[in-house]
């Protein structure tokens, strides 16, 4: 189902919804999905683009988060567990299970016996849906058959075992089609600006402001800095590490509800760190940390260090980039990694519950609560993308507890009902003259959904190239059916040639933008600027270098 942005506006301005949700990251889009499956009139606004923030800025990971057990919080990892299991079933195109290896050596804080019954609980956990994937212990020997670069001096051996790796900004969009799709009004840069409140001062709705209106794709519609209200019975602000800021437009005087720590991650070709699994290692501080391949690519990573700048703009700093690379330096010493070996990087912002003390950022629970403020307005503060789907059953039956014992929401996400096979690949590629390896890209990243995107190739498309001839094809879907409204919507989270081409996609970015502009009109100017803006970004992202 395509996503109309100028219809979804105007729907919001005319109806009176049972829940309104502020924020489309993955908690924002979850609840959507799990409210609307229930047959409640939701809407979603999201002040900048959906995942624009945490959502698509994490270890792109879909895991149980093994070292919470040596927190014992038992109930955490379970949840994760079973919910990586769903995952895997329901969008098999995005969530995909991946070996990690988790070398021991001597001086670890956590002793080879205790990674195995750590492992153990994890596969119990996981249930017979886990099949042939469970864990197995490896002598030192085995380990170095494994991932010949790890550190040899010291080791004692490691566990393997499966967890998943996703496209987390890829899977939030995806997440937000089908809450569009089970009739929820979803809506990009919709900037709540201030609360409507009844004579009893309870939220009853939102003023939202249209980003775009006036110069951006949807001509027509409200013009800049123009609010209009959006009705609902019930708010909730799942705006991530905004969710403070929100809170103070209900409430100046709101409590403190957060602290922000950062997490950053680098990126290399996987010819300079050629990994064969995922590795779970140290860094220098005997931090958990992990080093990911992903296709051509391979990405390490992350920090954990308080943050207090603007939540919109946080950026890998040179500091951060020395530590991730220290800890691949003591983990792959003969792999030799520097800064030149850095193709991207990005920093996200983890939105955890404030305890109120000063412990370290690593020992605060990455687990949600829902508050209530005073006016109604609820606000959920906490979480983790692996439990998106069981965070938004329980947020579903706390705030609307008469649609308990709903039937549970299996339905696999938009591109995952049949992934297409090696050998529809092949017929595909000989059908549209589209390399077979560029269509492996477009099925790891839509699917079921790929004839779709090959619906927006056009025959000139080839002359430019096999890349720049799939993106073009991918971002003119992106702009008529995921509301993709700028270059950089596209090309970072919907086609995420930034992140995952050794040029940050500034080769195929006129491209693109000549591609949506096609489908958004565009004129000359406004394509122009659009490059010049995505430039800018991908220039930012690597202004740590500087500092080196």
């Amino acid at each position: 189902m395509a996503v109309d942005r100028q219809r979804a506006l105007a729907q919001l301005q005319q109806e009176t919804f049972d829940l309104l949700i502020i924020g489309g990251g993955i908690t924002g889009s979850g609840v959507a999905r799990e409210a609307a499956h229930r047959g409640l009139r939701v809407a979603v606004v999201e002040a900048r683009d959906f995942a624009a923030g945490t959502s698509s800025r994490s270890t792109k990971l879909i895991h149980g988060g093994l070292r919470y057990l040596k927190e014992r919080d038992f109930r955490l990892v379970r949840e994760a567990v079973v919910e990586r299991m769903r995952l895997l079933r329901l969008a098999p195109h995005l969530v995909r299970a991946e070996w990690f290896v988790f070398p021991v050596y001597r001086g670890d804080p956590d002793p080879l016996w205790q990674l195995r019954i750590g492992l153990w609980l994890y596969d119990r956990y996981a249930g017979r849906s886990l099949g042939t994937l469970r864990h197995r212990m490896l002598r030192p020997e085995e380990v170095l058959r494994e991932e010949p670069l790890l550190r040899r001096e010291g080791l004692v051996g490691a566990g393997m075992y499966v967890d998943a790796v996703t496209d987390d900004a890829r899977l939030t969009a995806t997440v937000a089609r089908q809450a569009a799709a089970a009739g929820a009004v979803v809506v990009n840069y919709a900037e709540v600006v201030g609360f409507v409140k009844d004579e009893r001062g309870q939220v009853v709705g939102v003023r939202v402001r249209d980003r775009l209106a006036g110069g951006g794709p949807d001509q027509g519609g409200a013009t800049p800095g123009e609010a209009f209200v959006v009705r609902a019975r019930k708010v909730l602000n799942a705006t991530g590490p905004w969710a403070d800021h929100v809170r103070r437009l209900d409430d100046p005087a709101s409590p403190r509800l957060l602290r922000l720590t950062k997490g950053i991650h680098i990126a290399f070709t996987r010819e300079r760190l050629p990994l064969r699994h995922a590795v779970t290692m140290r860094g220098p501080d005997g931090r958990i940390m992990f080093a990911v391949p992903r296709a051509e690519f391979a990405y390490a990573g992350t920090t954990d260090t308080v943050y207090r700048d603007d939540p919109a703009r946080p950026q890998p700093e040179a500091d951060d980039v020395r530590y991730v690379l220290a800890a691949l330096h003591r983990n792959f010493p003969d792999a030799g990694l520097g800064p030149d070996d850095v193709i991207s990087a990005w920093a996200g912002l983890r939105p955890l519950i404030d305890p109120g003390d000063a412990r370290d950022p690593g020992a605060i629970s990455r687990d949600y609560q829902l508050y209530w403020s005073p006016s109604g307005l609820i606000t959920v503060a906490g979480g983790k993308l692996t439990a998106y789907k069981a965070m938004a059953r329980n947020i579903v039956d706390r705030v609307f507890p008469e649609t308990r014992g709903a039937p549970a929401d299996e339905e696999p996400l938009p591109g995952g009902h049949r992934p297409p096979g090696e050998a529809e690949l092949r017929e595909r590629a000989a059908r549209t003259g589209l390399p077979v390896e560029e269509l492996r890209w477009l099925a790891r990243h839509f699917g079921d959904e790929v004839d779709r995107v090959l619906g927006h190739l056009r025959p000139e498309d080839l002359q430019a190239g096999p890349r720049a001839a799939r993106v073009r094809a991918a971002v003119r879907y992106a702009a008529a059916e995921e509301m993709a409204c700028t270059l950089a919507d596209a090309l970072w989270r919907r086609v995420p040639e930034a992140l995952w081409s050794t040029d940050n996609g500034r080769g195929v970015a006129a491209d693109a933008a000549a591609a949506m502009g096609e489908v958004l009109g565009w004129d000359e100017a406004r394509r122009d600027a659009e490059v010049a803006a995505y430039l800018g970004q991908v220039q930012a992202m690597h202004a740590w270098r500087e500092a080196l």
